[in-house]
């Protein structure tokens, strides 16, 4: 979906006085009670939504998985039909040029990062939400297969192709500073890639959600919905345990909210014991480490992507954040990279 054919669907009665909120990656329209998400016709480093064919793909799949946790949420995929000299939302055609999911909408007010900001997470929220994961967790399919540090290695080394982008947003020097701790990564990849076979041995790497931060999560009516899970790109889903909660814990404390952290990753091991020894305790640590250098990425290409976005103000805030957070983990990294591990 391009901006021409927004503008043309966007002329349908139906549609004129649809909310549009745009991503880096899609286009949403709101209507009071449903939500139609359309993808971008673009192409990163970790996702490829170039052709027609490839956006109804995903599109497909992006239900299906989203189904697992939000079942009440995600109704269908709908096509983009042309209509008279507009565009209009209907079934599969021939002629169809692109396609969305059409979603129940769920009033604002209970998007977690929202009441992060306003004070209203509680800790029973946080319970049953880490509840509700460790179940998930439980049924979802294990991944057995042997555990790649190259993989791993390339997947946090992916922020070094935002190079440029980092230094027009914080300068040369503290892009320098990010860019340093890959070597701090790969070196600890490779002193514990013993444990993170192990692990996925033990069943700890599932078919998780994958993209689990804090404007992801409804609290509606207190009950939590996850929603917007990885559909492009199956590595991405397919992780540690850990690493799902890694994430959670990574914008909760972007909030301030260091406690509600740590009450999310303790009532998760209450639910599913995951964390065994000091050894995992560390790679715990690693996944935060990673979880906040991908919530800096994605930031700073919101950033690009929407300059004249209004809330570019606050973008620049989460930016310093999660590069201090960021920070704050690979210190951690370098000292378990380097120092023999304590007896367990």
């Amino acid at each position: 979906m391009n901006r021409q054919q927004l503008n043309l669907l966007r002329k349908n009665p139906d549609l004129k006085n649809a909310e549009l909120i745009e991503t880096h990656i899609s286009w949403l329209l709101l209507t009071p009670h449903k939500v139609y998400k359309m993808k971008k016709d673009v192409q990163f480093s970790f996702l490829d939504f170039s052709t027609l064919d490839k956006r109804k793909f995903y599109c497909e799949r992006e239900l299906k998985l989203n189904r697992r946790t939000a079942p009440d949420m995600y109704e269908a995929v709908v096509a983009v039909n042309p209509i008279g000299g507009g565009l209009e939302f209907g079934a599969y055609q021939d002629n169809s040029i692109d396609y969305a999911i059409r979603m129940r909408r769920v009033d604002k007010r209970w998007e977690m990062a929202g009441m992060l900001e306003r004070g209203e997470v509680t800790t029973a929220h946080i319970d049953r939400l880490a509840d509700q994961l460790a179940a998930f967790h439980q049924h979802a399919t294990m991944d057995k297969s042997l555990f790649n540090p190259i993989k791993a290695l390339d997947a946090f080394s992916d922020i070094g192709n935002y190079v440029e982008l980092f230094n027009a947003q914080i300068g040369p020097a503290k892009t320098d500073r990010i860019m340093s701790s890959i070597r701090i990564a790969r070196t600890f990849l490779h002193k514990h890639r013993q444990r993170f076979h192990c692990r996925r041995i033990l069943g700890f790497t599932v078919e998780g959600h994958g993209d689990l931060h804090a404007s992801n999560v409804f609290l509606e009516h207190g009950q939590p919905i996850l929603f917007d899970c990885i559909e492009f790109n199956d590595a991405f889903r397919k992780i540690d345990v850990l690493d799902e909660v890694a994430f959670l814990c990574v914008d909760l404390e972007a909030a301030g909210r260091a406690d509600l952290s740590e009450r999310f990753a303790t009532s998760y091991q209450s639910a599913n014991r995951s964390l065994l020894t000091e050894e995992d305790e560390q790679m715990f640590n690693y996944y935060k480490c990673y979880r906040a250098s991908v919530r800096l990425k994605v930031t700073a290409i919101k950033l690009d992507h929407l300059p004249g976005e209004a809330h570019a103000g606050k973008l620049l805030c989460q930016l310093r954040r999660y590069r201090e957070i960021y920070h704050r983990y690979v210190s951690k990294l370098q000292t378990y990279a380097h120092e023999p591990l304590a007896h367990v």
